[in-house]
């Protein structure tokens, strides 16, 4: 269930529906890897909804960026809002690496307690680091420990678990630590871009010029990574126009009306357009 709200909170997704995939392979061809994500980072700005899924699978396999399984599902996520679907089914369909499918069944259950011991036994036969996740989720919910908890998704980080720093910001989050969530957001940003968004959010929340220009600087960080959410594009947007109003900055007619584009994306979509 923690799981399921971790990407909730990033994108607003629901978990019902399913994803059709076409799992292509993308490092086919002469092109520079770089080059080639520069190029789907590009696309994605732009609004082009596939490029999402092609940056996905570029972080699948770690074909010019760092291979991360956790970008993968954000990506794919950021296409599910966009196209009112999910991604459950398609993780097991493009996931080249067993003990990702197995992670996302065991943290599926919406109690924790309930998750089969054998799938977690294989869990830990087959990723010993993803499998303290569990570990850690279950002290949480369970045993309410939140210092055992804290302590084994670092752990669970220092084995390579990828998606474990992901889960530790939203379990500061759900307790309502506002100090280390943010912190531990300016402390995975680079590694996963999407957490630029969520700090652009906060900085809006703050409602000054100054923090207004930090909310810029954070979107387009999310934005240059092609991980602006449309959400995050409308905040971009908002916090444009009140620094223009406020006569900070002067906005660039091509560029809101890009995020106009992306942060309709959804609508968009959903209507055919």
């Amino acid at each position: 269930m923690l799981l399921c709200c971790a990407f909730m909170l990033f994108h607003g997704t629901s978990c019902e529906s399913i994803v059709e995939v076409q799992n292509s392979d993308i490092s086919q061809g002469a092109v520079n890897p770089s080059c080639r994500v520069a190029q789907f980072v590009q696309q994605a700005r732009m609004g082009q909804v596939e490029a999402y899924d092609s940056l996905a699978l570029c972080y699948r396999d770690g074909i010019g960026v760092r291979k991360s399984y956790a970008n993968m599902m954000i990506l794919y996520l950021l296409t599910g809002q966009i196209k009112g679907n999910d991604i459950k089914d398609m993780i097991k369909a493009v996931s080249r690496d067993q003990s990702f499918p197995l992670l996302i069944d065991v943290l599926d259950y919406s109690r924790i307690e309930n998750v089969p011991q054998e799938a977690v036994a294989k869990l830990r036969s087959v990723s010993p680091a993803d499998a303290l996740l569990f570990d850690a989720v279950y002290a949480l919910e369970c045993e309410n420990d939140t210092a055992k908890s804290e302590r084994l998704f670092v752990e669970a980080a220092t084995q390579g678990s990828d998606l474990a720093p992901v889960l530790q910001v939203i379990m500061y989050k759900h307790l309502k630590w506002q100090e280390k969530h943010e912190q531990s957001l300016r402390t995975y940003a680079e590694k996963y871009p999407v957490m630029y968004v969520k700090l652009g959010d906060i900085c809006m929340q703050k409602n000054n010029e100054e923090h207004w220009m930090k909310a810029v600087e954070y979107y387009n960080l999310a934005d240059q990574c092609g991980m602006l959410t449309p959400r995050g594009a409308r905040s971009l947007s908002t916090a444009y126009r009140l620094l223009e109003k406020a006569g900070r900055v002067k906005c660039d007619p091509k560029e809101m009306e890009r995020l106009e584009m992306l942060g309709n994306l959804v609508t968009s979509v959903k209507h055919g357009k």
